[in-house]
């Protein structure tokens, strides 16, 4: 594969060139292939040496009709070496071949190099190599390398499952592939437009965890190309540590990238969602728990749906780190959703959550008392997707949720976004008249059979028990939406903010 030409750049961009690998930058590429994150972002999973990595140079790379292509990622300005190119495997019967990438100087990180540099070196291979496609594979959880990818114009054409790598964990790939007509010249940073995504974190007595959300949520962030972020927290509660965490950490930063509102009681975690995405200002925004068991280093799969094309993504765990009571909850909940607000059945649907701004707006139209996301987001938009995450354990406390708190929830679900149990109710009690109407007939027909028969007390007090207790039954379902009409009528608030860590002017 004959592939050099004697210039010292392939190609340029505003900010990055690539030029050939050379023998000199082979240890360069060992330190950046054996740190452990990038290791792990490859099927080859063993420690790279220099020796071997000269051997492969000299062997793959150097020829003059070598098998494999390798371009050093440069920045103009200073010379400097921040990453690589790699192709591969070409076809010349399907006209397509293999790229690769990966950012490996850290000073790189979070300054939308890897697209400006992987478009260059797609252009270059359509303008050199007899190509039709570029494509490439990727672990499905290796989010900024495929969000990379997405920018220049690739698309996700297939997936490859179980694919082993050398220390024997198997993984799913995605494959992305893309033709020159697709190329989308938008990707140079000057053009790229960045998106705003807003953090709404509820706490609720999390002031030994919250630090260690606000910072994983700003280290996983600067991986991300494309996009800025800030973090809204809302107290669940009058004052205290966890407010005094929430000053302290916003005190810390610019009043546009970290926000505390402190409510005035503990209306509920669903009210202090509200409370945050009023205040958000992302085109994306994302609501997840203070504990540290929803994983924010996560963000970028949820972030990579709704790029996808995805309104709304719920973050979907193989296993919760939860108590068996809470996971009987979850059960009951999930339940719940489906047959009273038509929840599709394989939605999983969490408290770790991303939305687009335009559905954000929508939810924030309710303004009643008794908010419940799942609900609102429902009646929003059926465009909701699941990704899968890792759900960790707790480290420090306990869950705020008590039965009674639970129950109070379920019961908000279903009776402030359907009328089903009234329906169910209206269904009973035509059951329970009609089986009444059949049995005051059967015991009439039995007497004149039978006139023998003695009335019986125990059935009577039956019936009366049976009927009483399902009449009781439907006027207090009917009662409990009398009741949140009577106080919505009333205008009781969702929630009443106590105080705030900015003005208006720092919005």
């Amino acid at each position: 594969m004959k592939w050099t030409d004697g210039k010292i750049y392939k190609a340029e961009s505003a900010r990055l060139a690539i030029r050939p690998m050379t023998l000199d930058d082979c240890a360069l590429i060992v330190a950046w292939r054996n740190d452990e994150d990038t290791r792990r972002r490859y099927v080859y999973r063993e420690e790279f040496t220099l020796e071997s990595e000269k051997k492969y140079f000299l062997e793959k790379v150097a020829p003059e009709n070598a098998e494999r292509i390798h371009f050093m990622i440069v920045v103009r300005e200073t010379g400097t070496a921040i990453g690589c190119l790699v192709y591969q495997n070409i076809d010349i019967v399907k006209r397509e071949i293999e790229a690769g990438i990966f950012i490996g100087d850290k000073s790189g990180h979070g300054k939308g190099y890897g697209p400006e540099a992987f478009r260059l070196g797609t252009e270059w291979c359509f303008d050199n190599l007899e190509v039709d496609r570029v494509f490439s594979r990727i672990f499905t959880d290796n989010i900024p390398s495929i969000q990379c990818l997405l920018k220049v114009g690739y698309t996700i054409t297939g997936l490859i499952k179980d694919v082993e790598c050398t220390d024997g964990e198997k993984k799913d790939m995605d494959v992305l592939s893309i033709r020159r007509k697709d190329i989308n010249k938008g990707t140079d940073h000057k053009a790229e437009s960045s998106k705003l995504v807003s953090f709404v974190i509820p706490c609720y007595h999390s002031e030994a965890t919250l630090p260690g959300v606000v910072k994983e949520i700003d280290d996983t962030m600067r991986t991300l190309d494309g996009y800025t972020s800030e973090i809204v927290m809302v107290n669940d509660g009058c004052g205290g540590p966890a407010w005094d965490m929430i000053r302290e950490l916003c005190s810390a930063s610019d009043p546009s990238k970290r926000r505390g509102v402190c409510l005035a009681k503990n209306f509920g975690q669903h009210a202090a969602l509200m409370a945050g995405i009023r205040e958000a200002k992302g085109d994306y925004v994302i609501c997840l728990d203070d504990d540290g068991q929803t994983p924010a280093d996560e963000a970028g799969k949820l972030l990579a749906a709704i790029d996808n094309g995805a309104d709304v993504v719920y973050a979907k765990y193989d296993h919760k780190q939860h108590s068996g009571f809470r996971n009987f909850g979850t059960a009951l909940n999930e339940e719940m959703t489906h047959s009273m607000l038509g929840k599709p059945r394989d939605l999983y649907v969490s408290s770790y959550f991303c939305m687009r701004r335009y559905i954000a707006d929508e939810v924030l139209r309710y303004e009643n008392s008794y908010p419940y996301l799942i609900g609102l987001v429902l009646r929003a938009t059926t465009n909701i997707v699941n990704v899968e995450v890792n759900h960790r354990k707790r480290e420090i406390g306990e869950s705020g949720y008590t039965f009674t708190k639970l129950l109070a929830l379920w019961m908000n679900g279903f009776t402030a976004f359907s009328i089903k149990p009234l329906r169910i109710a209206t269904f009973l009690g035509s059951i329970s008249a009609v089986a009444g109407f059949i049995y005051g007939i059967y015991t009439v027909i039995k007497k004149i059979v039978n006139p023998g028969v003695p009335m019986g007390f125990s059935a009577l007090m039956s019936a009366v028990v049976f009927f009483g207790g399902m009449t009781i039954l439907m006027v207090g379902m009917a009662g409990e939406y009398i009741g949140r009409t009577y106080i919505t009528v009333n205008k009781a608030p969702q929630y009443v903010i106590r105080e705030t860590t900015f003005t208006d002017d720092d919005k």
